[in-house]
């Protein structure tokens, strides 16, 4: 079994390096990873305080929330290469001009330009994935993507850390761009659109909306989302200044991250067989099981030897939540209308990330770390009673029943 995995994973690395829509995703992310971990030591040394560390890394999601949904009507009306290759452009302008100033507006405008520029990468690669995949295989092509999309994280994390310990805190910052730059080449000459679109008959945002509204496993993905990207927008923002040191906590980043998307093919693959809502239970009862787990060994100051096997089990079943979310998205969005769901989910997905850093910000400077952990505990009990109401009893065990694609 092990080794039949391995062959899987491999192929799955092929997959990621031989398509130029992966590769891009792929440099995307790692020029992002250089860059939010940097931020994360950086901004703290200019002696900011912990809610001004909050409001700058806040500024990406919120632009993001705002443009993603108008970035997922143009790439339904006019195709999604453009806003790949023009997102990976000024992401490279972006990158270079994070270097030039440390005025607090300046980092503000810069943070959110990048913001703007990872809506159009985001939404556009989301809906081109979903265009060139079926309900069969729905679940392994998001696993891919995440694959992709993960690694590069994974990476920016490692060699941030490495960078920052041995260079000057903007060398990630030039790295990153030339990475950005070579995904934009990578898309403009290598991508190609999905052929039998018919944009012209692309769904207004209104239709759209209408027809994700009537679903109620729809609504009921909005709380889910929005508590776990929270969790994820605390982390990112304050987890490796933290840490014993950069470099350690960029590796033990990189590790968590790399697990994480090592097994997104085989939990993509698992929702295809399954169904997208007994994966995404598993993780949410096993992010849950996180935050007690943490809870307990902080509340009790219990050695780590004692938690690490449940923290091991539990960290592993929340990566069952990635590809089965995205699937679903892509089986719940109607054809003529795939970049605007992408995009109207953005803003919630993005919402949370804002919140993460702004709420972290404040509870740190009041309360302390271990304050995070139970903010991050209620937040996500009630999305997910709030998902389970929406949805009804039958949500772990209802066959989906998918159409309209």
């Amino acid at each position: 079994m092990s080794t039949e995995y391995s062959k899987q994973i491999s192929v799955m690395g092929s997959l990621v390096f031989s398509s130029p829509l992966y590769f891009s995703v792929f440099l995307m992310r790692f020029s992002f990873g250089l860059v939010v971990f940097t931020l994360s030591i950086y901004l703290p040394r200019l002696q900011f305080s912990n809610f001004i560390v909050g409001i700058i890394a806040a500024a990406y999601p919120i632009s993001e929330t705002i443009f993603g949904p108008m970035f997922g009507i143009l790439s339904d009306r006019f195709g999604r290469k453009r806003w790949i290759y023009y997102g990976l452009s000024i992401s490279t302008s972006v990158l270079l001009a994070f270097t030039l100033s440390t005025n607090i507006q300046y980092l503000i405008i810069m943070h959110a330009i990048q913001g703007v520029a990872a809506a159009m990468i985001v939404v556009s690669s989301l809906a081109m994935v979903t265009d060139v995949s079926s309900i069969s295989n729905r679940g392994r092509e998001m696993g891919i993507y995440d694959f992709a999309n993960l690694g590069g994280y994974a990476m920016g994390f490692l060699v941030a850390g490495l960078l920052t310990q041995t260079h000057s805190l903007v060398t990630p910052f030039y790295l990153g761009a030339g990475l950005a730059a070579a995904g934009a080449v990578v898309a403009y000459l290598k991508i190609k659109e999905s052929e039998g679109q018919d944009r012209h008959s692309a769904l207004s945002p209104i239709q759209t909306m209408r027809v994700l509204l009537r679903d109620r496993r729809a609504l009921a993905m909005f709380p889910i989302w929005l508590s776990v990207t929270t969790f994820i927008g605390m982390v990112l923002t304050f987890g490796a200044p933290r840490g014993p040191s950069p470099l350690v906590s960029s590796f033990l980043l990189a590790i968590v991250v790399l697990v994480l998307a090592f097994t997104q093919p085989l939990f993509g693959h698992l929702s295809d067989k399954y169904g997208r809502d007994r994966l995404m239970m598993l993780g949410m009862l096993s992010l849950i099981g996180v935050f007690v787990t943490l809870m307990a060994m902080f509340r009790w100051h219990l050695h780590w030897i004692l938690v690490a096997p449940f923290l091991a089990i539990f960290g592993v079943g929340v990566f069952a939540f990635g590809p089965a979310g995205l699937a679903s998205l892509g089986d719940l969005a109607p054809e003529r209308g795939r970049g605007t769901t992408m995009g109207v989910y953005s803003v919630v997905i993005s919402f949370g990330t804002i919140v993460g850093p702004l709420l972290g910000g404040f509870f740190l400077d009041q309360y302390g770390v271990l304050s995070l952990l139970y903010v991050g505990f209620v937040i996500l009990v009630i999305a997910l009673g709030l998902a389970i109401i929406i949805a009804g009893p039958s949500l772990a065990n209802r066959k989906i029943q998918y159409g309209k694609q």
